[in-house]
């Protein structure tokens, strides 16, 4: 009987979890959309690229909320892992774009990334 209730709580949280990610889903897809249209713009993507960035985009944010789920009350790991999960985003990036539109994703990012300018550089 045990173990009825046990599988039951897991099956009702799992579904508690996969219906929140559900609902953010189709939200987080557009904000991905967006941003990439935005990036496009400025650093000239191609159709072929932005497909790809959208889906980095997308499951960059998809992490982002769920380290703010899970950091939410430890300031700095969540600092840490958000840091992380940019810097990763930025690798997928590089393997993707130009050179010249790596380095104009660059400049655009460390003008709106005032956090990361104020850190001390790491040479």
């Amino acid at each position: 009987m045990k173990k009825v209730c046990v599988l039951l709580f897991l099956a009702a949280s799992l579904g508690t979890s996969v219906h929140s990610m559900a609902q953010q889903g189709p939200d987080l897809r557009t904000q991905a959309t967006e941003a990439t249209r935005k990036l496009a713009q400025q650093i000239s993507l191609d159709d072929a690229r932005s497909i790809q960035v959208r889906r980095f985009t997308y499951e960059r944010l998809v992490q982002e909320a769920e380290v703010t789920r899970m950091y939410a009350d430890d300031p700095a790991m969540l600092q840490n892992k958000m840091r992380v999960v940019g810097e990763e985003y930025a690798e997928k990036l590089k393997g993707v774009l130009s050179d010249a539109q790596f380095q104009r994703y660059a400049t655009l990012n460390a003008a709106v990334a005032p956090t990361t300018a104020s850190a001390p550089a790491q040479h």
